[in-house]
């Protein structure tokens, strides 16, 4: 079978000259010819052809840049032709992603060596991919990811991602499902789930080339249902952060890190919003029945089409806020609908949705016919069949010690158990450091506390003296053993009580306990001095 190719050249001498070498290097089949880098990743997208060979002086944009956008979108092999064969050039070359470098003018044996290796690359590339797909939906091995998208405002796009996400997760607890808002200005998952985050999607999209599975954890807000939540920015600004090309690798990471990944990606056609539909298992748009949103629905599909990301018959149009009295009904839509329609119909519940709304409590929806027809939904998009095969998928044998885990599930769950208990070993060697200091406030402020009963019971003592001396008595003996009267045992031991007849004041004092009374004494000694009171005689 003949490979397909585009040739992405301006220069119509060299672009001659590279079919000629082609055809002769190799069976080929020549799909055409792009004149700038917009055309040829158009072309590209459309005619997905194997072999891609670009002109590196390819303008307007850089062609480096398209070469990078054209190896995440599609599993090509893109060989570049330069004037300039320096070591320079072929590193940048290298590093957008290409399979090989043609200096002008070609050489024969150049060309078939470029050519055939690249040719072989892209067969085996496609080969993986198809296998890996394969795989993926025997045995749920990468994470499945839904697109929700309205088709004007107010059909319910945000409200049936959020439901559908958060109902999986309570049908399905162990497993991990993550909540996207990408409608970057006008997300508003916040108002149906309360969420305070500080760190949102622009946050790893300001960092995409430097990703990592960590990085994407500690951006992601997991709520008290055990759902979690990626948001858009709160400031406006950050926007801009957020690119297709960055939408793409945060996919690709989220795929790895979540079993159901649940995307709003709201109602307006964006590059964003495209990137998204293009690489979402299932895309979901929501319509309502009038035909101001089928015809809203036609346009958005027409451009998704336009775009190369997706295809009409491979988006699934979900009618929202139905009920019999409406003059449009769902078999009037079906026939209007450029796509096919969901067996499912959601039913008009706002007054049923108005108090969950209102409370950012999803779980307050009593309409039990919401729910259930939210479950057909997913049923309909595989989302929950592929989750039951990820859950009831058998763990990995046990290793013998010392062996290492059979199954990349299973090394990544030895990873997690590892992880867990060098954290609960860290928290125990972090308790262990502070709890001496722990111990140590603790015993001051006891000893503080010991020090202020002292002063309370030597006030007593000497007030029962005053008064004792007050009542006409001036044996020394008789005063100290009322002011020892009123102290505790172990303290009145060291308390000395004194009586100057000419100030008329009763001084005591006493050694405050170290602890508690009875155990030890500090040299710390507490006096208080009580006047007295002399009542007149009748």
């Amino acid at each position: 079978m003949a490979t397909q190719v585009v040739i992405g050249c301006a220069d119509q001498t060299m672009a001659a000259a590279i079919r000629a070498q082609l055809g002769e290097a190799a069976d080929v089949e020549l799909l055409a010819v792009a004149e700038s880098t917009s055309e040829l990743v158009r072309t590209v997208i459309e005619r997905d052809p194997q072999l891609v060979v670009v002109h590196d002086a390819l303008g307007p944009e850089p062609v480096h840049q398209a070469v990078r956008d054209l190896s995440l979108r599609r599993p090509a092999s893109v060989v570049l032709m330069v004037v300039d064969g320096s070591a320079e050039s072929i590193s940048d070359a290298m590093n957008a992603g290409a399979r090989g470098v043609l200096t002008h003018p070609f050489s024969f044996t150049e060309v078939q060596q470029r050519v055939m290796g690249a040719i072989e690359w892209s067969r085996h590339l496609r080969r993986m991919l198809t296998t890996a797909g394969e795989d993926a939906a025997t045995d749920g091995s990468r994470g499945r990811v839904v697109a929700v998208t309205g088709t004007k405002g107010g059909v319910g796009t945000t409200t049936i991602a959020t439901h559908l996400a958060w109902d999986v997760r309570r049908q399905t607890p162990g497993l991990k499902v993550l909540l996207v808002d990408l409608d970057l200005e006008k997300g508003d998952v916040t108002s149906l789930i309360e969420a305070k985050y500080r760190t949102s999607v622009a946050d790893l999209a300001k960092v995409a080339d430097d990703l990592s599975a960590h990085t994407v954890l500690d951006a992601v807000f997991e709520h008290e249902s055990g759902l979690s939540l990626l948001l858009p920015p709160e400031d406006i600004r950050d926007v801009e952060w957020v690119t297709p090309a960055a939408v793409r690798l945060i996919m690709a990471l989220l795929r790895q890190q979540f079993d159901l990944v649940v995307i709003d990606a709201g109602a307006h056609v964006t590059p964003v919003q495209a990137a998204v539909v293009e690489l979402a298992d299932e895309v979901v748009a929501v319509v309502t029945p009038d035909l101001i949103s089928v015809r809203a629905l036609r346009r958005n599909v027409a451009f998704w089409e336009s775009l190369a990301a997706r295809k009409p018959a491979d988006v699934r149009v979900l009618v929202n806020k139905h009920s019999r009295a409406q003059e449009v009904q769902p078999e009037t839509l079906r026939q209007l609908s450029p796509a096919p329609l969901l067996p499912a119909v959601l039913p008009e519940i706002t007054r049923s949705l108005e108090k969950a709304v209102n409370s950012r409590a999803p779980e307050l929806v009593d309409d039990k016919k919401w729910w259930e027809r939210l479950r057909e939904v997913g049923s309909a998009l595989g989302v929950l069949a592929a989750l039951e095969r990820r859950r009831e998928e058998p763990s990995p044998p046990a290793e013998a010690d010392g062996g290492a885990p059979s199954t990349r599930r299973g090394r990544r769950r030895q990873g997690a158990g590892l992880r867990r208990r060098r954290e609960e070993g860290s928290a125990s060697v972090e308790l262990l450091g502070v709890l001496p200091v722990a111990l140590l406030v603790l015993a001051v402020l006891w000893q503080l506390g010991m020090a202020g009963l002292t002063y309370v019971w030597t006030g007593h003592a000497a007030a029962a003296a005053a008064r004792t001396v007050a009542l006409g008595e001036r044996d020394g003996g008789v005063i100290e053993r009322a002011a020892v009267a009123e102290l505790p045992a172990g303290v009145a031991d060291a308390a000395a009580v004194s009586y100057a007849p000419a100030s008329e004041k009763v001084t005591v004092r006493v050694d405050v306990p170290l602890a508690a009374p009875g155990l030890a004494r500090l040299p710390w000694e507490v006096e208080v001095s009580r006047n007295v009171v002399k009542e007149p005689r009748p």
